[in-house]
């Protein structure tokens, strides 16, 4: 029987981490539900465009290629980013690979980034932030791959990687400066110099070029976005909570990373790639002044892993190889218990009793700076269906023949993309919403004889003087739901025109 090369041995080592992490992600897919941005991706999807209001196209794309070929359960939405998740596993193990680690640096980074709070709980979603890693740490990969090769290929391959990546999400902007500054830092600053750097940006550019161009058409919308987010989420964000993050967020990892970004500094088999420790700082220090959100710098970790894992490895050359491998899982296992908090796989009110006595306190504070009982990932995954069948039974106290006069609208994206989605087995119609990319394709105007009003923050208080009829028909019970005490009202005999200052709200939001 033909025996297993060295290198064949090594690529199916890295391989089993990948499918280990597609593995854990597969798990808890299909429990509690679909998350509230899932719902707004989907929504994109369903309006396919050059550019959205909050994200690039991207996750758009993936959104409608899910439905069209997977169908359109939380489980076949979700299967894409799991795979992304693992690729971001594979890239990682290849990295290690690149820069001569062997089968203990492979296990080391690949058992890193499987059991990683941080990459358990953003590698299942259909968001962004999964395929922004992936674009990231290929990033890393390629140039990584240049400093050992020196093929041109390998730079003119940015070209597509960035675009992409910009058309996923615009932090990778963040990155980018970082790198260039990081290699001008170090010896490697005559990679800047080289013409396939320069052809790889303008491939970028003319990827990126349609959003840019549906940007500048829509008054740069994404400005309006980032404004709003920083008054109202970013706005809690300090400087403390952020490197705090940072030093939790991959739970016992830490005791890899930070060793192995000492080791990028002073170990001459990594000196050549020091810009990868600089780019690292300066990427930090990039995202605390403009107040980003801790997972924002997650991107970069699995490469800290790769480097990390083979730093360790080649410091502890004289150390017994069993004796290394003990010490790895009992370092590294630890972290297993933190999966319930992290992926879906216990009931909801298990999972609220699980985080009980262990204090995991940072699963349990929300956007809003305060603690709940749950992580804000799970309380946007539950409630939907709830909502969904409160609206259609006030859908049904609607006469038929006047199921054309009547208007569904939600005040958050949320509500209108699980109506929306959702709401096909009751049969309702497209809502209307002026939250976030809905504006985009709210109508002109709206028929007003009868208004399902989904309301969450009060505001169908302005609306009811314009009724002489306003019934509760239900209101969110789940208290571990984020829209727990949403009400669901029914607004019949209209004294008034209700679209004056439906659009005048609309004019407002599009400017």
């Amino acid at each position: 029987m033909r025996s297993i090369s060295q290198p064949q041995a090594t690529n199916l080592l890295i391989f089993l981490f990948a499918l280990i992490s597609l593995s854990l992600h597969l798990i808890g897919l299909n429990n509690y539900g679909i998350h509230r941005d899932e719902f707004l991706h989907i929504a994109l999807g369903n309006h396919l465009a050059p550019g959205y209001m909050e994200v690039p196209p991207f996750i758009a794309w993936v959104a409608r290629f899910s439905i069209t070929f997977f169908g359109d359960s939380t489980f076949a939405i979700r299967v894409i980013p799991a795979i992304f998740a693992a690729s971001t596993v594979l890239t990682a193990g290849f990295i290690v690979k690149e820069i001569g680690g062997k089968h203990f640096a492979i296990t080391v980074c690949g058992l890193a980034l499987c059991l990683s709070p941080a990459f358990l709980a953003t590698g299942y979603l259909l968001q962004p932030v999964v395929f922004d890693q992936f674009w990231w740490v290929l990033t890393y990969y390629l140039l990584i791959k240049y400093n050992y090769t020196t093929q041109n290929k390998y730079l003119l391959l940015l070209g597509p990687v960035i675009g992409f990546g910009l058309l996923t999400k615009y932090s990778i902007l963040f990155v980018i400066i970082a790198i260039i500054v990081g290699l001008l830092l170090s010896k490697q600053r005559k990679i800047l110099l080289k013409k396939q750097v320069y052809l790889a940006a303008l491939i970028a550019f003319l990827i990126f070029l349609p959003n840019l161009i549906w940007q500048y058409l829509h008054q740069w919308p994404v400005l309006t976005h980032m404004k709003e987010l920083t008054e109202t989420q970013l706005v809690h964000n300090t400087i403390g909570g952020f490197i705090e993050a940072q030093l939790i967020s991959n739970g016992t990892a830490f005791f890899l990373w930070i060793p192995g970004l000492l080791l990028l500094f002073f170990n001459k088999k990594l000196s050549q790639l020091s810009w990868i420790g600089f780019s690292y700082i300066l990427l930090l220090l990039l995202l605390i002044y403009f107040k980003g959100k801790p997972y924002y710098a997650f991107g970069v970790y699995p490469v800290l892993f790769a480097l990390s894992a083979y730093g360790i490895e080649v410091v502890t050359l004289r150390i017994n190889v069993y004796l290394k491998y003990t010490i790895a899982f009992l370092l590294l296992l630890p972290n297993s218990i933190y999966m319930p908090a992290s992926i879906p796989i216990l009931p909801i009110d298990d999972a609220v009793e699980y985080f009980k006595p262990l204090h995991l306190d940072g699963f349990l504070y929300w956007e809003d700076g305060k603690k709940h009982q749950t992580s804000q990932d799970y309380a946007d995954m539950i409630g939907w269906e709830e909502m969904t069948g409160i609206t259609s039974r006030a859908y049904q106290k609607i006469p038929k023949d006047q199921h054309s006069a009547t208007t569904i609208y939600t005040e958050n994206y949320g509500e209108a993309g699980a109506v929306d989605h959702l709401g096909k087995k009751y049969k309702l119609p497209a809502t209307v919403s002026l939250s976030s990319s809905f504006t985009l394709w709210a109508p002109e105007s709206i028929p007003y004889q009868y208004i399902i009003y989904i309301d969450d923050k009060g505001q169908v208080e302005k609306t009811k003087p314009f009724y002489k009829k306003a019934e509760l028909i239900g209101t969110i019970s789940n208290k571990l739901s984020r829209e727990y005490g949403t009400k669901i009202w029914l607004l019949t005999e209209p004294i008034g025109d209700v679209n004056p200052g439906y659009q005048l709200s609309l004019k407002s939001k599009r400017q």
